[in-house]
């Protein structure tokens, strides 16, 4: 142990009553109360961003394989299975893929009538996004025939048409210049707050869409892919599908030009919209890491204003300035430390009460969430205390120069 650190630790920063001192108690209330702005506005930023990206992948998966809009040599424009099997063999393990059929319909009650799109899955599909913003009804068990014509619908869809759970409505299905029409009953809602998506969106079994259609087995008009991590992965493996799509279209091996979507590319607007959290997230841990330092700064001038007495006393006993100006650093961060346990401990308590409670509302026809979402981030709580750690021990350094400035015959009977 050296003994800047010895000294450092020896000091008392309490005043002789006993308590903390006032300035003392400020700058930690400082630090705290900066902590517990970072940590929040890190766990905003993550939840937010998790909750936003689950609800696009819910409708849109993370890759599609669908026909290129400039191919004609395919007039119905659909994803053969046959065709695209081997390009499958690229993706990971942890990937499921899910072929689907997406129709335009016009829905008619006595009253209304709107415009949807019903997404036909098949009957082994993962409903888990769907179970999870179910407000009302039941997932249809589309094993049975007698559930064929059963959907789930938003409760946007269903206040747009005046009618309720259980009511059948008149669908109009549109394709090749004609349409077919189709009584469907209602037989869940769901409610995901994302109304770009909610008002277009209607769930479905594939083997109805397949009929009305008039469309064999392995085919439909898209190809989901789900379940990658990073986006890097993402990404890489929609680069990988295409290639190898894009070889065996030029070998002859198969005739139709597949295109490979990204969900970046496809919901865009909404990843763009994402990217602007990182920017205002930047802008306050900015400005909160300039107020820990400022605090600090202060901090170490009352500090070393306290103790000018004691400056002259280490002086005149053959202290060097650096070793001083280490005690001091050492003490200043002594006050850091204390800020950062309690930020840490306040912040951590916000976002258990907010994850659990979910006190904090949000409008959803503005934020596509009725609630602040906060999640933790473990790395990214180590690599925030570790950097304000950092960044104020060299901040410090300048400042505490100030100490080289103190003569020794002048301050050691200082009051």
């Amino acid at each position: 142990m050296s003994l800047s650190f010895f000294i450092a630790k020896r000091l008392t920063l309490r005043s002789a009553s006993g308590g903390m001192q006032t300035g003392i108690a400020i700058a930690v209330t400082g630090v705290a109360l900066s902590v517990l702005v970072m940590l929040i506005s890190i766990a905003v930023m993550f939840g937010f961003k998790d909750e936003i990206r689950h609800k696009i992948m819910g409708f849109d998966s993370q890759l599609s394989i669908s026909v290129h809009p400039s191919d004609n040599t395919n007039g119905e424009k659909l994803v053969d299975m046959t065709e695209i099997a081997d390009a499958l063999s690229t993706l990971p393990p942890s990937a499921s893929t899910a072929l689907t059929i997406r129709q335009p319909v016009i829905l008619k009650t006595a009253t209304d009538f709107t415009g949807a799109v019903v997404k036909g899955m098949g009957r082994d599909y993962d409903w888990e996004f769907v179970k999870e913003n179910l407000v009302e009804g039941v997932i249809p068990d589309y094993q049975a025939d007698s559930t064929l014509y059963h959907i789930i619908i938003s409760r946007n869809l269903l206040r747009n048409l005046d009618t309720k759970l259980g009511d059948k409505i008149d669908a109009y299905f549109l394709g090749d210049d004609t349409y077919r029409m189709r009584r469907l009953k209602i037989a869940g809602v769901y409610d995901t707050h994302f109304s770009e998506y909610d008002d277009s969106y209607i769930f479905a079994t594939l083997p109805m869409l397949s009929a009305l259609a008039g469309i064999g087995d392995g085919m439909g008009t898209q190809f989901e892919i789900s379940g990658l991590g990073s986006d890097d992965e993402i990404a890489e493996c929609g680069r990988q599908l295409s290639a190898h799509l894009t070889e065996k279209l030029y070998r002859g091996q198969i005739h139709t030009l597949y295109a490979v979507t990204d969900v970046h590319t496809s919901a865009a607007l909404y990843f763009n919209w994402l990217a602007l959290l990182d920017t205002n997230v930047v802008v306050i841990l900015t400005l909160m890491a300039l107020l820990t330092c400022l605090t600090l700064v202060s901090s170490l001038y009352m500090l070393i204003l306290r103790r000018v007495n004691m400056i002259g006393i280490l002086k005149s006993l053959g202290a060097t300035d650096s070793m001083i100006r280490r005690t001091f650093i050492y003490l200043t961060m002594r006050i850091l430390a204390a800020g950062l346990i309690i930020g840490n401990l306040l912040g951590l308590g916000v976002i258990i009460l907010q994850d659990t409670l979910r006190i904090i509302p949000l409008d959803p026809e503005a934020y596509y969430l009725d609630h602040v979402p906060m999640q933790v981030s473990w790395a990214a709580l180590l690599l925030l205390n570790a950097s304000i750690i950092i960044v104020a021990a060299l901040v410090l350094i300048l400042p505490s120069a100030i100490i080289t400035t103190i003569p020794p015959s002048k301050v050691i009977n200082y009051d």
